[in-house]
């Protein structure tokens, strides 16, 4: 198995892993589970942990946290907007190497075929550097403003690498590419939406130390936004130079 594909390994290992518990062999069961976890290192959608920044079309840029539990990765909103606030999930993606099975939220995993893999051009192959890119099923949350009416849809996670990937809302036609943030987007990104429930209040005079403790962050924050921006426009240029948007266009594509 050394020489097989890592996809490959980590499905046969986790196979005799469960086979091997079951039978209550346990040093049998810990091999198979080191030489599964080894595998499932090599594989780029086991590897996306921590954050992300990707244009949620109007609503703009936002971040996202990306964490697994088994193998679903889930993707929590860390900056979030009027639909989907921040600390919701936005997404997720069942990457098991076995056949698709519920996951725990309100809505369930098509029970057809896996599915295939996007083949690119070859002036796309280029540019990524593979000839086609893996795709997993997942399930995308959508809401109306005030995070009313949330429900949840089809979706698809695509890999690009190590490096990007995107996810996509499929029923409505709906695609988000992802790319690593530099860690002055991230300070300014967390800012910005740590002050977001305050950034159309006007303070005519500073609050009270009697009024409410969130009245007071909420200031403090209006007050620390105010002072950092023009500091930062200096510091970081171009705000989103870091990410890769493709030749002349405001979204990122993969052709």
């Amino acid at each position: 198995l050394e020489d097989s594909d890592p996809e490959v390994v980590y499905k046969v290992e986790m196979e005799n892993f469960q086979a091997a518990s079951q039978a209550e062999q346990v040093d049998d069961a810990k091999m198979h589970y080191d030489r599964a976890m080894a595998a499932r290192n090599c594989l780029p959608h086991f590897n996306l942990d921590g954050l992300w920044v990707g244009k949620y079309g109007n609503h703009g840029y936002e971040l996202i946290n990306i964490t697994y539990v088994g193998d679903t990765m889930m993707a929590f909103k860390v900056t979030g907007d009027a639909s989907v606030p921040r600390g919701e999930i936005s997404f997720q993606a069942n990457l098991s190497p076995f056949q698709p099975r519920m996951i725990n939220v309100n809505g369930e995993l098509p029970e057809d075929d896996e599915l295939d893999p996007i083949i690119l051009t070859e002036n796309a192959a280029k540019k990524w550097g593979t000839n086609e890119l893996p795709r997993h099923k997942g399930l995308g949350q959508v809401a109306e403003k005030g995070f009313q009416n949330n429900q949840w849809m089809e979706g698809q996670l695509i890999i690009i690498g190590e490096q990007y990937f995107s996810f996509a809302w499929v029923p409505i036609e709906h695609q988000i590419f992802f790319g690593r943030p530099s860690p002055e987007l991230v300070l300014k990104m967390l800012r910005e939406g740590g002050a977001s429930s305050v950034k159309d209040k006007t303070w005519e005079e500073p609050p009270s130390m009697d009024d409410d403790v969130n009245i007071l962050k909420d200031y403090v924050a209006s007050c620390l936004e105010k002072t950092t921006e023009t500091i930062e426009e200096d510091l970081l240029g171009d705000t989103f130079s870091c990410i890769w948007h493709g030749a002349e266009t405001e979204e990122c594509y993969f052709e």
